[in-house]
């Protein structure tokens, strides 16, 4: 390896090549790291953001040896210096174009020894393309993070949980970010919920950039105005053909047809764990129950089902407890509270008795290896 820096840092790419800087500490990298994201921000014309210097200030100062705190404990572990400081980067005021570029840009020097960026969130940071201020519109702000993730690499931040909510996001800011999914391959988790104008043109931008990723694991897409169509591209790109474990779909609203596009691909998915599609509006609908009914009896990986807010028929509630009752794997599933009594206590029975049922068996497991 190169003693020398090899010119200026590509977006998304690590710039540090001394051996001595990769191995220093995280109480004079986090320092370096500052200096250049201000000179960053004196490049672009603006002030670096208060909140975030002074967290980078505290981490520095909680990371040197003659700190009485935990950080230096790890620090002194097994792992040494190159344990990754796990500073979660949250952002939760106004920003300008230039402000959030700077702050984007300056993930180009984020220290390489210390393996990943835990978490990079960004709340109501962003506004509309109409905003008559200087914020930035949550479409520039998605195409900014799109241009990083599509360069984070295994030698660079691998981001790998994102966070970017009531930002005003449209479907033209997940095309940026569905592209930017087909080639990064750090990125475990992905909340971009309370963006209420994502809608059905965002999921299938999402979901044309999904089908192609094998590395997400975790998708929010809470009360983002997501209708039937947005439910049927979900289910044909995002449920029959992503790795997801978990998807959220809270608060949408799917309908009928939406769920039933989302049921029909269950029978094609073998890593979805969690499928959260509380209040979407679909309860009174037999016709979605039962191709719920029949996509969860089709599918072998589900343990964890939300289908609370959405009123059951009684036909309805009695065709997921008899699903319920033959499919012991699912351990937690919920539904409204508005249902029949019996009913709602039958199912609330059946789940306890699947997770006894494993305890169960766990302790049996136990009892042999010790024998």
């Amino acid at each position: 390896m190169s003693g020398k820096a090899s010119g200026k840092p590509k977006p998304g790419k690590n710039a540090i090549k001394d051996p001595n800087i990769l191995s220093s500490p995280p109480d004079r990298e986090i320092p370096r790291y500052r200096a250049k994201y201000e000179q960053i921000c004196a490049k672009y014309k603006v002030s670096p953001i208060d909140k975030f210097v002074k967290k980078l200030n505290k981490e520095a100062v909680a990371w040197k040896p003659e700190t009485n705190d935990r950080r230096f404990e790890y620090r002194m572990g097994d792992k040494g210096g190159d344990f990754p400081p796990n500073i979660p980067l949250i952002f939760n005021e106004s920003m300008s174009f230039a402000a959030t570029k700077a702050v984007i840009d300056s993930f180009a020097f984020w220290p390489s020894n210390w393996k990943h960026m835990n978490i990079l969130s960004i709340w109501r940071c962003w506004g509309s393309a109409n905003t008559e201020d200087d914020q930035c519109s949550g479409d520039d702000g998605a195409m900014l993070v799109h241009e990083f993730l599509k360069a984070d690499s295994s030698d660079s931040c691998n981001l790998q949980n994102l966070e970017i909510i009531m930002a005003q996001i449209t479907a033209k800011g997940c095309s940026y970010l569905g592209r930017a999914l087909t080639q990064n391959e750090s990125l475990k988790y992905l909340n971009l919920s309370h963006n209420r104008e994502i809608g059905d043109a965002g999921a299938t931008a999402l979901g044309e950039g999904l089908k192609w990723n094998s590395t997400l694991e975790i998708l929010k897409l809470e009360y983002c105005g997501i209708g039937w169509k947005g439910g049927e591209e979900i289910g044909r790109n995002i449920v029959r053909a992503s790795s997801l474990k978990e998807l959220h779909l809270k608060g949408n609203n799917l309908g009928s047809k939406g769920i039933q596009g989302i049921a029909q691909a269950l029978a094609k998915n073998m890593t979805l764990v969690h499928l959260d599609l509380a209040d979407n509006c679909f309860g009174i609908h037999l016709e979605a129950v039962e191709a719920l009914r029949d996509g969860i009896e089709t599918n072998d990986s589900l343990t964890s089902i939300d289908l609370n807010l959405n009123s059951l028929v009684p036909a309805g509630a009695t065709m997921l407890l008899e699903v319920l009752k033959t499919k012991p794997k699912i351990e937690v599933f919920h539904i409204y509270e508005r249902v029949e009594d019996d009913l709602f206590e039958q199912i609330i029975a059946e789940t306890k008795a699947h997770v006894d049922r494993k305890k169960k068996g766990a302790k049996k497991g136990g009892k042999k290896r010790k024998d």
